[in-house]
């Protein structure tokens, strides 16, 4: 192997890396998962917002995959011997992903209205403060 190719791999490799990786797919599973569900179950499943939905995970995804890359031009050049805009990447959509999830169960769950709603409030919803 190049030994350039290498600083793109090993970010990949470090432990800290691939649980933040792991972690941040597992919450857009989870995303996915209790989105449809909800849509299933209120009948409001929408091929175009699942379409929608799909390239917004799509996105981070690519983000993440950005990050790698990055890493690799930094490690390469830079020798900083950590993944900082990876896990950084990862952080804020592990983040995003959490107030996705949150905000589905504070819409299909009205129980859950106390600490979700609270959770919640502390975000603008998308749709608020744009005049829509």
């Amino acid at each position: 192997m190049p030994p350039y190719i290498q600083h793109f791999v090993e970010p990949m490799a470090d432990p800290v890396a691939q649980t933040a990786v792991v972690g941040v797919c597992l919450l857009i599973v989870l995303d996915l998962i209790v989105g449809v569900t909800g849509a299933l179950a209120t009948k409001t499943f929408s091929s175009e917002k699942m379409r929608d939905g799909l390239l917004h995970k799509f996105t981070e995804l690519a983000s993440m995959a950005l990050g790698v890359i990055l890493d690799g031009m930094l490690m390469g050049g830079l020798d900083l011997s950590v993944e900082p805009v990876l896990l950084g990447t990862c952080a804020y959509v592990a983040v995003m992903e959490v107030g996705s999830v949150l905000e589905l169960v504070k819409k299909y769950n009205p129980d859950a209205e106390g600490l979700v709603g609270w959770l919640t409030s502390f975000v603008q919803a998308k749709d608020q403060g744009r005049g829509e």
